[in-house]
């Protein structure tokens, strides 16, 4: 379920309808025991896995293994052949979703390679419209509509966080991977405050994995507004933390439609971000179960299983932490009901689950507590979550209050720190984060560590990390001039960095690398950019795996 108690637009009781009415056999999620034979190997990444991805694991030394694998193609022929419809692989889960018949399904249960049924029932069985598929009734009470207000505030929620201080050393989330799970993206390919993304090229990969195809632009405001808080630039009305990031956008969720066939999509979702490269997903969505939620036996998910390794969604976040992402989940808005606890995945020990506050930094009493149920500290962090400034679909500032509008704001000063420390790994990154929280000297179960600050968190690197703060510093300190720039440019660098070697990268603003050279830095580095056309470019200096990006206007 999204996440987003107080927001609502009519446009959530269309999703999903087209696929309910097209299912006519339930989808089962089959699991296979082995990986035996596979035409994939260790020694070949780029068979499966972008470079990007690749060197996402690189940078963090995280191995690439079996798990990484596709499913062998063999066994998805074989379901085929049953008859049943093969709607998803999952390589991390070593599975498929399958459309199938009782006959498809005994033919199923009875290959060599048939391992078993998660949860042992369908994941969806919508066309019986069956009381633990749809969801109730109480839909109404997670929303209200949002009010159009005059810009001038979102700058006071990001001030919370210092955003503007990483803004003014020149980071805006440039080459930075965002990935956006939700309920899709209503207009946000038409919305002026989102232009500057398709005008730049800056949206890598879309997919809508409950229609199974790629445009997520026909439904799902929560998705638009989630986005708007980390990616919108619109000078005067809106600009969010990361406004210069790339994007892939994924519609995992279905409003009306409640069953664990979405946590599933979450996990397709995962694995494609993994696969292109992403660094961040924020994710506005969470599951969970009070009497009344899922009422067919095997779907009810109590406080207990809120351990974080137990639900699909759970298993899926803990294993794309774990491949060096970081995931970002909104902790939920159960704060005042029986239920108060927070929902899958913002239970995972390795995912930075997020609470909400006021702009005081008190807690916002809607916001789900903690701990998990494995008596972990959550949720970790918390952002202002009670009158949230966020972007509606006539390209101007509204207001909206719930964890998932606390969310994006994380994950955007996720993505601009760590491309800031990009030698930092994914959970170091989260460490810092949490331990910059305005409470980090007593964390709590309803604000984790509080509200996140950048300067505290530049500090804790200098301190926990000296070696890459003090690259960093250097890293700062270097000049380029003259800027706008006809023939050639300068590379002014501080006295302690002559005579290392450094990888200078020309970069479009959409990521494509256009040259790269390895040079011995003197005092002054000069280089040669008469060729290039006219336009924006981006210079990238890494020293010591230590990265800094710099805007260049080529004339």
């Amino acid at each position: 379920m999204t996440i987003r108690s107080l927001f609502l637009t009519t446009t959530f009781l269309l999703i999903g309808f087209t696929y309910c009415r097209a299912q006519s056999s339930p989808r089962y999620f089959i699991l296979f025991k082995d990986k035996a034979n596979s035409p994939f190997s260790v020694s070949k990444p780029t068979d499966y896995l972008s470079a990007r991805s690749i060197a996402r694991r690189t940078r963090q030394k995280i191995q690439i293994t079996e798990n990484d694998f596709p499913v062998n193609p063999t066994y998805v022929t074989a379901i085929k052949q049953t008859g049943a419809l093969a709607i998803f692989p999952s390589r991390w889960f070593n599975g498929l979703v399958v459309e199938a018949n009782a006959s498809q399904l005994e033919a199923i249960k009875k290959l060599s390679f048939f391992k078993g049924i998660e949860l042992n029932l369908p994941i969806a069985n919508i066309s019986s419209k069956s009381p633990g598929i749809e969801r109730t009734a109480t839909i109404s009470q997670k929303f209200e509509t949002t009010e159009d207000i005059d810009y001038g505030k979102m700058r006071d929620q990001l001030a919370l966080l210092g955003v503007e201080q990483l803004h003014q050393k020149g980071f805006h989330g440039e080459n930075m991977l965002i990935a956006v799970f939700d309920n899709g993206f209503v207009k946000a390919n038409e919305i002026d405050y989102f232009k500057p993304i398709f005008d730049e090229k800056r949206l890598l990969d879309t997919y809508n994995f409950l229609t199974r195809q790629s445009n997520v632009y026909a439904s799902g405001d929560h998705g638009r507004a989630v986005l708007s808080i980390i990616a919108a630039y619109k000078p005067g009305t809106l600009v969010g933390p990361a406004y210069k990031a790339t994007f892939a956008l994924y519609t995992t969720e279905s409003e009306p439609i409640e069953s664990p066939y979405e946590e599933v999509t979450w996990l397709m979702a995962a694995e494609r971000a993994d696969s292109v490269g992403v660094d961040v997903i924020n994710s506005s969505l969470g599951y969970y179960n009070f009497e009344g939620e899922f009422n067919t036996p095997g779907y009810n998910y109590p406080y207990s299983k809120m351990d974080g390794k137990t639900t699909i969604i759970s298993r899926a976040a803990r294993i794309a932490s774990r491949k060096g992402m970081i995931v970002v989940n909104a902790a939920g808005n159960e704060g005042t009901k029986p239920w108060h606890y927070l929902a899958a995945p913002a239970d995972v020990d390795s995912v930075l689950s997020v609470g909400a506050t006021d702009y005081l930094r008190n807690y916002a009493s809607f916001s789900s507590w903690g701990p998990n149920a494995a008596r972990q500290l959550k949720p970790d962090v918390a952002a202002v979550g009670a009158g949230t400034i966020v972007g509606n679909t006539a390209g101007t500032a509204s207001s909206g209050s719930g964890t998932s509008f606390a969310c994006p704001q994380i994950t955007g000063l996720a993505a601009i720190l760590w491309q800031s420390y990009s030698n930092l790994t994914s959970q170091q990154i989260i460490s810092v984060l949490k331990k910059s929280g305005h409470q980090a000297a007593k964390p709590d179960t309803l604000l984790g560590y509080g509200v996140p600050d950048v300067k505290r968190a530049e500090a804790i690197i200098l301190a926990d990390y000296p070696i890459l703060g003090t690259e960093k510093e250097n890293l700062v300190s270097i000049v380029v001039s003259p800027n706008p720039v006809q023939d050639n440019l300068n590379i002014d660098f501080p006295a302690n960095l002559v005579g290392q070697k450094v990888d200078l990268s020309i970069i479009l603003p959409n990521g494509a690398v256009l040259s790269q050279e390895s040079v011995t830095v003197e005092k002054q580095v000069p280089l040669n950019v008469k060729s290039l056309d006219t336009g924006l470019y981006l210079l990238r200096i890494n020293v010591k795996d230590q990265v800094r990006t710099l805007k260049i206007l080529k004339q």
